[in-house]
């Protein structure tokens, strides 16, 4: 059964890539070595969900004068 939460639509690999500014290949890479966004495997399918994409984006946040907020 799945929740309302996760009725929403995950971004495919390259949708995800693009939300970042990266090629996929560098999602890919990104990923192998265990860093980037969380993701979803089903199968061979990788699928991104958009709260992961932002968190991730907040992480790596600097603050003017180089500290991180």
């Amino acid at each position: 059964m799945l929740l309302a939460d996760d009725a929403r639509p995950h971004l495919r690999e390259s949708e995800a890539a693009a939300a970042l500014g990266v090629k996929p290949t560098a999602l890919r890479k990104m990923r192998e070595r265990g860093q980037g966004p969380a993701f979803f495997k089903i199968n061979r399918s990788v699928r991104y969900d958009p709260t992961d994409i932002a968190a991730y984006v907040g992480r790596r946040r600097v603050a003017p004068g180089g500290g991180r907020e």
